[in-house]
């Protein structure tokens, strides 16, 4: 791998004008830790937006640091980031749809602003470079660079939650937006929630299949992966124990005396549920008056975005609030809520860490939450509680914590009352292997295992093959063919050699068809093979008399020629789940005029061919997003191909079916093999080096060449029974 190119919203830089000119500062933060190894090595690059106009001599230094900026206007960047980011994306993708503002013209803002973005890379990539983009404010980007750098690597991490897809339906500018990452060959999020979501959003807007995680595209291929991001251990303990935070710890045991401490950090976000917090301590206070004395809560509240009117609003509710409880059961020397509205130094910030009884970390949305594995990271003392939203992304990885709904203000109250009471060995229990599982999965290791799985040479685009006339590869194969003892033709059924037809059952083999799979199967040494999804009945009915061998059910089932009988490859399977899903397929018949149920012996499958297009479309994305639900620990797999929607059993297909072809019958000397889908793939990525493989129809394939249609398929058939005949 060469250089990293990293691009962000903003530099990891601020720039501070002064009578003397301007300053250049490092920003902190774990992000910043961890990427920055990423940035030094190998002349690595960071574009971003610098935040204020740079100078002359400010951009000299920029330049010495390998930071570009990204030059774009007040007002453009204004519609771009507080317009369309954050009053459209932000609080779609945090559930908050009563903040959304879909304003068209902040969205030409943001395109135009991702645009700039993009050329900024365009103009200092190099051929073998890396671009990771960061976060929702670019998720146009990709798909830029992808149309003007095809061959590039291309990362994208979304530091956000992402919503599920009937949240997603919401956003007009939706398509836009989705399409706009699939530019990217990784998209990395926090939780296998978000990738489900992410997945789902593209089958159900978009139409595009995701099958374990990868969505495949005309020559290009899309993983999406969660990869939780961790924190900067060292420096955070190094902070929280340093000189500096012992003194304020001293300090605040002194200023509270002898109380339980309850913290919350937050920034002042509506996402971060701060005036759910406050009821919930107010609730507790209000029934309980043993924690009037006994406890008292530390809010610190980072302002944000305060030119946006909502979080104005959020400051005054929570300001609100505050006053309440302190006008209620303040006392003299005694103020049950501490407020801090204001950024806090990481001295200060780890001494609250090591100070507090309990963390009360409860977002009513939030992608992680790192407050909460900071907190962890610097309880090694076995002291200490988390209390923690189930809505933060950190509750998938932190799963000793007591979690709350932070909407149920009682039941949060219960639990905060429960860390309050819960005594040393039970926190202990509960910390201990908290604190082991952050420090082990820090910042470091998360830029390490996005990095290796973006440049895993496993995970290369699957490229699109060259679209050739049956004439022209007709040429390529004929002399290898002619000069073989024992080769091998393997042949697609549906969409390959045979078109598509309205109805499933009327898709029956021409006497065209039979008289070329007889040909070929004349022809002296020569195996010829259908192998298909298709039923062992259907097959055995249509292909029984002709001079070939059968393979059913993709792989399920086999029959040699001049056999009679059918033979099962591998065990016999276990269906058990076939009554659970038939039921489902049922249901969505009854919903989808013209939509119909196929029955193998080791798959279910459910046609729409003969639905309306728009409502077949929609019901089979509804019912694979059903069954994946259903079917998550279940041994079968689902496969959506062209107007269906298939359940098969784990571990039987194409490819499995070969091989067991190949040992028994093999070697071969000469191998072809054709197929149009998602389930050829198997086949294909099977095969070895010098095998011809031929993907029948448009788009990525593993194939290692195509042809245009199941006429273009026949007609290089009968070209070879000519050439090897002759």
């Amino acid at each position: 791998m060469g250089r990293v190119i990293l691009v962000s919203n903003r530099l990891p830089v601020t720039i501070e004008g002064g009578s003397s000119g301007q300053r250049v500062n490092r920003s902190s933060g774990g992000l910043v830790s961890g990427l920055d190894p990423l940035h030094q090595q190998g002349d690595g690059l960071w574009i971003g937006y610098p935040g204020a106009s740079p100078d002359i001599s400010t951009r000299v230094l920029l330049k010495e640091m390998r930071l570009e900026p990204v030059d774009i206007p007040a007002s453009e960047y204004s519609g771009f980031y507080d317009g369309f980011s954050n009053s459209a994306i932000w609080p779609l993708f945090h559930y908050l749809l009563e903040y959304c503002n879909f304003d068209p013209a902040a969205f030409k803002a943001y395109k135009r602003v991702n645009k700039r973005f993009a050329d900024a890379v365009l103009a200092h990539a190099e051929e073998g470079d890396t671009i990771w983009v960061h976060d929702y404010q670019l998720m146009l980007v990709p798909s830029m660079l992808r149309e003007k750098l095809p061959g590039a690597r291309i990362g994208f991490f979304l530091h956000s939650p992402f919503p599920a897809s009937e949240v997603m339906r919401v956003m007009p500018q939706r398509e836009e937006i989705l399409r706009g990452l699939l530019g990217a060959d990784l998209i990395g999020v926090h939780t296998y929630e978000y990738a489900d979501h992410l997945a789902q959003s593209f089958r159900r807007i978009l139409g595009l299949e995701s099958r374990q995680g990868v969505v495949n595209l005309s020559g290009h291929s899309v993983r999406i992966e969660a990869h939780p991001l961790g924190i900067d251990v060292e420096n955070q303990r190094a902070a929280a124990f340093s000189k500096e935070a012992d003194r304020i710890l001293t300090q605040y045991k002194r200023t509270l005396g002898d109380v339980q401490v309850i913290l919350g950090v937050d920034r002042l976000d509506y996402t971060k549920g701060i005036p759910n917090k406050l009821e919930a301590f107010k609730s507790l206070l209000d029934r309980e008056p043993r924690w009037r004395e006994g406890a008292v809560m530390i809010q610190v509240a980072v302002p944000t975005r305060e030119a946006i009117g909502s979080y104005r609003d959020q400051k005054s509710e929570v300001e609100r609030l505050v006053g309440e409880i302190n006008g209620l059961y303040g006392k003299r020397g005694k103020t049950p809520v501490q407020y801090i509205y204001n950024s806090v130094s990481p001295a200060e910030l780890g001494a609250l860490y090591r100070l507090a009884d309990i963390a009360f970390v409860s977002p009513i949305r939030d992608g992680l939450n790192l407050v909460a594995k900071e907190y962890v990271a610097c309880r090694d003392d076995g002291g200490g509680v988390l209390v923690l939203s189930e809505f933060a992304g950190a509750a998938s990885e932190l799963g000793e914590a007591l979690r709350v709904n932070p909407w149920d203000i009682e039941g949060t109250a219960a639990q905060l009352e429960r860390a309050l009471d819960m005594g040393f060995g039970e926190r202990n229990e509960r910390m201990a292997p908290m604190h082991r599982r952050v420090v082990a999965n820090d910042v470091h290791r998360w830029v390490d295992r996005f990095m290796r799985s973006l440049g895993n040479p496993e995970n290369e685009v699957r490229a699109t093959p060259p679209m050739l006339s049956s004439s022209v590869l007709a040429e390529t194969l004929a002399g290898p063919f002619v000069s073989a003892k024992s080769p091998l033709i393997m042949l697609d059924y549906d969409g390959s050699l045979r078109e598509f037809t309205p109805r499933y059952e009327d898709a029956a083999p021409t006497e065209e068809i039979h008289k070329l799979l007889n040909d070929l199967g004349a022809l002296e040494g020569t195996e010829v093979f259908i192998n298909s999804g298709r039923d062992h009945h259907t097959l055995g009915e249509w292909f029984g008399d002709d001079d070939i061998s059968l393979i059913a059910e993709h792989g399920s089932w086999v029959k040699y020629k001049g056999k009679t009988k059918w033979q099962r490859l591998g065990p016999r399977p276990d269906v058990s789940w076939k009554r659970e899903v038939r039921s489902i397929l049922k249901e969505y018949v009854a919903r989808t005029q013209g939509a119909r149920i196929e029955e193998k012996s080791s798959a279910l499958v459910w046609h729409y061919r003969e639905a309306e297009d728009d409502v077949g479309e929609w019901q089979s994305l509804d019912l694979t997003t059903h069954l994946e639900n259903t079917l998550a620990s279940a041994p079968v797999e689902i496969l959506t191909g062209s107007k269906i929607v298939e359940i098969r059993q784990l571990g039987l297909d194409k490819g499995h079916a070969y091989d067991i072809v190949e040992s028994e019958r093999g070697p071969f000397d000469f191998v072809l093999v054709t197929g149009d889908d998602r389930t050829d793939e198997d086949l294909f990525a099977r095969l070895g080096p010098d095998a011809f493989s031929v993907h029948v129809g448009q788009g990525g394939s593993l194939a290692s060449s195509s042809l245009s249609s199941p006429a273009s398929v026949r007609r290089l058939l009968a070209l070879l029974v000519e050439a090897r005949s002759g």
